[in-house]
C-alpha cells in the first residue's frame, strides 16, 4: 500500500499509460497512413464518371484499371506529402485556397429575401433588368481608302439620288462591306461593337424615316443609313421576372456572405512582410 501511495511510483505509472497510449495509436496512424482504403463510394463514382463518358456501364478490366490509377495517385500522393513537396508549391496554393472558398459558400446559409427587399433591389439595380435597346437599318458603306478625298463629296451625291427616286438600285451603290447591309433589330450594343460608338450614337439619336440619312462616320469610313425602327431600352416590370430578381438577390447575398467569411478566415492571421515595417 506504502508503495502505490508513493509519487515516484504514481509518475512512472502514468508515463507508461502514456507511452503504451502513444504506441498503440502510433501504430493505428502508422497503419492508416500505409494504407489505401477504396470505398464502395469512390467505387461507384468511378463507374459513373466512366459511364457518362463512354455511355456504356465498365466492364471488370475497366474498373481494375481505373482502381489502379487511383491507387497509383493516391500513393504518389501521399509520398509527395511526406517529402513535403506540397509545401511552397503555388499551384497547390492555389487549389486548397479555391477548395476552402467552395467550402465556405457550402457552408453559408440563403436568406430568403421579402418581397420588399426584392423590389428595392430591382429598383436600384435596373440595368440588370432592362432591355436592351434595338435597331433595325440599311446602311451604304463609303470607302476612305477606294474614294480618298471625295468619299464625303459622293456620299452626299448618292443620299440625294437616293432620296429623289425610289427606284435607285442599292447594290450599285456605295463600296463593298465586310459585314451586313441590313440589320434587323439588333441591340444598340452590338452596333457599337461592330461599327463604333460614334456610328452607334449618331445612328440611335436619328428619327425613324422613310428616307436615307447621313453620312454618319465609323471605323470603316462613312455610311449612308435608312433607319426603320428604333426600340428604347425598357425595365422590365417587377411582376413579371419575380423569380430573376430573386436569384440576383441571392447571388448578391451569397457574394457579399462569402467575402465576409474571407475576411474573418483572414483575420485570425498575423501577416508579416519581411522588409517592410
Amino acid at each position: 500500500m506504502k508503495l502505490l501511495r508513493d509519487p515516484l511510483t504514481h509518475f512512472v505509472l502514468a508515463a507508461t499509460l502514456i507511452f503504451v497510449a502513444y504506441s498503440v495509436w502510433q501504430n493505428r496512424s502508422d497503419k492508416a497512413d500505409s494504407t489505401i482504403f477504396v470505398t464502395t463510394g469512390e467505387l461507384e463514382r468511378l463507374a459513373a464518371l466512366y459511364t457518362s463518358e463512354a455511355g456504356a456501364l465498365p466492364s471488370e478490366t475497366d474498373m481494375a484499371a481505373m482502381v489502379s490509377d487511383l491507387v497509383r495517385d493516391e500513393a504518389l500522393s501521399r509520398e509527395a506529402r511526406r517529402l513535403g513537396l506540397d509545401r511552397d508549391d503555388t499551384i497547390i496554393t492555389r487549389r486548397l485556397a479555391q477548395k476552402m472558398s467552395f467550402v465556405v459558400s457550402d457552408l453559408a446559409e440563403d436568406p430568403e429575401p421579402t418581397r420588399d427587399e426584392m423590389l428595392d433591389w430591382h429598383a436600384t439595380h435596373t440595368e440588370r433588368f432592362t432591355t436592351p435597346a434595338t435597331l433595325t437599318f440599311s446602311h451604304i458603306y463609303f470607302s476612305p481608302d477606294v474614294r480618298g478625298d471625295g468619299t464625303e463629296t459622293d456620299a452626299a451625291d448618292t443620299l440625294a439620288q437616293l432620296n429623289a427616286s425610289s427606284a435607285t438600285a442599292l447594290d450599285n451603290l456605295g463600296d463593298p462591306f465586310m459585314l451586313q447591309r441590313q440589320y434587323g433589330d439588333v441591340p444598340l450594343r452590338e452596333v457599337a461593337r461592330q461599327f463604333g460608338g460614334e456610328f452607334a450614337n449618331e445612328l440611335s439619336e436619328l428619327s425613324v424615316s422613310d428616307e436615307w440619312q447621313g453620312p454618319l462616320p465609323s471605323a470603316f469610313g462613312l455610311h449612308l443609313v435608312k433607319l426603320e425602327s428604333s426600340t428604347p431600352a425598357t425595365v422590365i416590370p417587377f411582376d413579371d421576372i419575380v423569380d430573376q430578381v430573386r436569384k440576383d438577390w441571392l447571388e448578391n447575398s451569397r457574394r457579399i456572405a462569402n467575402e465576409q467569411a474571407v475576411r474573418d478566415i483572414i483575420a485570425r492571421y498575423t501577416v508579416e512582410i519581411e522588409g517592410v515595417e
